[in-house]
């Protein structure tokens, strides 16, 4: 074998052993790659799943607080709850409502802004959501109805609760006073107030369902099989 045909031979080998090492690299750096990629996938279907799971324990929390203020109000007057059941559900309400803002943002980078406006509209932080007490209906939202996300249904409801013993200290007042006429269409309106307190409740609960459901199937286009979601009925 001539020199020029032994460094030939040489040569081939020589770049076989670097396209070799080569794909070799190549395959580490894209093992490494795809490592690192499931590594980011897997941390933020973690956090969607942590964030889902938090904002089911909120939307309940808030569904059991207002069922609880519910209950207690009853048939009774502004003047008795807002010194008892009211005074500890607005703590709560306050509490929450924070948490609620804070739970926003979490669900803007996991599930989209569409979503989390769907809980809060944080966009509108700086307006009262409620009307002011002069309007024919003082606890509708200012958009109306078709405007509600889940806190604005939520103070919708403790609206209407307050309102309602605010009626009956009205009824107290008038049946003190005598006045029958007074007395039966007082009654006839916190009879409407109160039926309109359990479907307030009612839709909250509903709406709750619809939303974690939402979530849920959001949560499967990720990759994660299933999520558990608590429902109101399983505090009850």
């Amino acid at each position: 074998m001539d020199q020029s045909s032994h460094w030939h031979i040489t040569g081939q080998g020589f770049a076989g052993a670097v396209l070799t090492a080569g794909l070799t690299l190549f395959g580490v750096l894209w093992q490494q790659n795809m490592q690192a990629e499931r590594e980011n996938h897997l941390r933020f279907l973690e956090g969607a799943l942590t964030t889902a799971q938090e904002t089911s324990r909120l939307l309940n929390d808030g569904h059991n607080e207002l069922a609880k203020l519910v209950d207690a109000s009853g048939d009774k007057g502004w003047k008795e709850i807002s010194k008892s059941s009211w005074k500890d559900y607005w703590a709560f309400h306050q509490q929450w409502r924070e948490q609620l803002i804070a739970e926003h943002f979490k669900l803007v980078r996991y599930f989209g802004k569409h979503m989390a406006d769907q809980l809060i509209h944080i966009d509108e932080i700086d307006l009262h959501p409620i009307k002011d007490s002069g309007s024919s209906h003082p606890c509708e939202p200012v958009g109306g109805k078709n405007d509600l996300d889940i806190e604005k249904l939520s103070s919708m409801t403790e609206c209407t609760i307050r309102i309602a013993a605010v009626e009956q200290d009205i009824v107290d007042q008038d049946f003190r006073d005598k006045k029958t006429g007074e007395i039966m269409d007082g009654i006839q309106e916190h009879w409407k107030l109160e039926n309109s307190e359990s479907q307030l409740l009612d839709d909250y609960d509903k709406s709750t369902v619809r939303y974690l459901r939402a979530l849920d199937g959001i949560l499967t286009q990720l990759g994660e099989p299933q999520v558990t979601i608590l429902t109101s009925n399983s505090h009850t």
